[in-house]
């Protein structure tokens, strides 16, 4: 008979945790939908009162959606679109943010930008994570192959052909359900797609209609194949919580449809003659390219040997560090140096860039594009110069500590003046074999947003499709960054040589 009371109170417990957990968890939905709602009414508040700034991702190399002109700035049907709806939604501040397209839904998710603008399809794979706004422009893929190719017709003459298709966009997943014989080649930007058909790497392209019908029109040598493959149409991508802000550009959109501005604009871009193919044909080499394009290219050089310097001292430090902890004498230190590098090296260094900048944020950690590219190279080469500190102090003969020791001085004191500064003599050769590596990898913290120097090329040889003398002469420019790390490597280490 004692069992029914604390039966009964058991459940009164459980349930009242329960109903704690469920009200914390939101479980209701009117108690969740109501601070989104003012969430939402809040960063609206904030972009039209000018504190806030709407921040806009784009891959800017998809004309004539987004591209860049010869002096960096950005244009596009969608640039001056999106510029057009929040002037009309009463928002004061808008600033685009070059990146790669299949980063653009993680980094709303992740809340690093508040909108997305690049051709992006509705479709209701992404309507579950993210919200879109009306649709602006009719899309739909559309098949393109060379202008004298004869093989392929329709879909069926695809099996076991190379077909180009752009990372995270709905090509990938459509070609592989209608077409499972394809051999997919997948590639970062539009300029990549249609070059893969034109240098025979592929036997077509499927993407944007709109887009491909304006590559013809710029470039000539490809051909659309039959009508349009899908019925998908763009939309303006918005994070969740941003229903006030979505429902805003809804709005300002309606109204340039009805007032007719929408319709110019559509024209501008999309109507006769707005993309007459160019007349003039340049050489294989050109280097008015790089002339024309110079201010972008100094630009992202500069941001390239900003990015390479910071993370070359924060590896540094991480790997003094990651060496100490792993010649310390306390276990748990010990271990702790042991685990940073076998984790570190033992996974790649994109999948480490693309957890912290895109992983981080959903921990509550927002870290900007630059501190998150930076902290990633650095962490990433510090985990080589830990293994190339702990080899140069152990090669140090032990009986100079013994020595030291002998003379009065501590382990740390011997450590500091006997055994490090000859350590880091024999550290030099291969620390600039690990800068050089760090300098050449430095290309990749282009996948979150940092326009450094392989980025802006990208950008460039999508407006020019001169892809050729743009990575040669980025190439050259890196060539000239790694062999100066080498000439102050050796010059260090010469200068050195006379205190050994």
């Amino acid at each position: 008979m004692v069992r029914a009371p604390v039966g009964r109170k058991a459940a009164a417990v459980l349930a009242g945790l329960l109903s704690s957990f469920l009200l914390l968890a939101g479980a209701s939905p009117a108690a969740a939908a109501a601070p989104q709602a003012d969430k939402g009414s809040q960063k609206l508040q904030q972009l039209r009162s000018g504190q806030a700034t709407l921040r806009v991702g784009t891959d800017a190399t998809f004309p004539p959606f987004e591209f860049t002109d010869a002096k960096g700035v950005r244009v596009g049907f969608d640039i001056e679109l999106v510029r057009a709806l929040a002037k009309r939604a009463g928002i004061k501040k808008v600033a685009f943010t070059q990146m790669p397209f299949g980063n653009i839904v993680p980094a709303l998710q992740a809340h690093q930008i508040d909108m997305g603008a690049s051709g992006i399809y509705i479709n209701k794979e992404r309507s579950k994570v993210i919200d879109f706004s009306d649709v602006y422009y009719p899309g739909g893929l559309a098949m393109f192959t060379a202008a004298k190719d004869n093989t392929v017709h329709s879909l069926a003459d695809l099996a076991g052909k190379r077909v180009a298709v752009q990372v995270g966009t709905k090509s990938v997943e459509w070609v592989k359900e209608n077409q499972p014989r394809a051999k997919l080649v997948t590639v970062q930007t539009n300029q990549q797609m249609f070059s893969s058909v034109k240098l025979g790497q592929a036997a077509a392209v499927v993407t944007g209609a709109p887009a491909g019908q304006y590559f013809i029109a710029q470039q000539g040598g490809l051909k659309q194949v039959g009508k349009r493959l899908t019925g998908e149409d763009y939309g303006y991508a918005f994070p969740k919580a941003d229903t006030a802000v979505t429902a805003a550009f809804n709005s300002a959109l309606k109204d340039m449809k009805s007032d007719g501005s929408y319709g110019k604009l559509t024209h501008k871009w999309f109507g006769a003659g707005s993309a007459a193919k160019a007349k003039t044909k340049h050489a294989l080499i050109n280097p008015q390219t790089i002339i024309d394009s110079w201010g972008q290219i100094w630009h992202g050089l500069l941001v390239s040997i900003e990015v390479i310097l910071m993370s070359l001292c924060l590896s540094l430090l991480f790997g003094m560090t990651g060496g100490f902890a792993k010649l310390s004498r306390i276990a748990p230190v010990r271990w702790l140096g042991n685990a940073y590098v076998s984790v570190i090296r033992g996974t790649p260094f994109v999948v480490q860039l693309f957890l912290i900048y895109f992983g981080l944020p959903q921990l509550g950690l927002q870290l900007s594009p630059m501190v998150a590219g930076v902290f990633s190279l650095g962490l990433y080469s510090g985990s080589y110069v830990t293994e190339i500190f702990r080899g140069a102090v152990q090669s140090v003969d032990r009986g100079q500590i013994e020595a030291a020791r002998s003379c009065g001085m501590s382990h740390l004191s011997a450590m500091r003046h006997v055994v490090v500064p000859q350590a880091f003599l024999r550290m030099l050769p291969p620390l600039g074999n690990e800068f050089v590596s760090l300098t050449k990898n430095s290309t990749l913290v282009s996948f979150v947003t940092i326009s450094e120097l392989f980025l802006v090329g990208q950008v460039v040889i999508s407006r020019t499709f001169d892809a050729l003398t743009v990575y040669l002469f980025i190439g050259l420019l890196y060539y000239v960054l790694t062999n100066l790390i080498g000439f102050a490597t050796h010059a260090i280490e010469k200068k050195m040589a006379v205190y050994v």
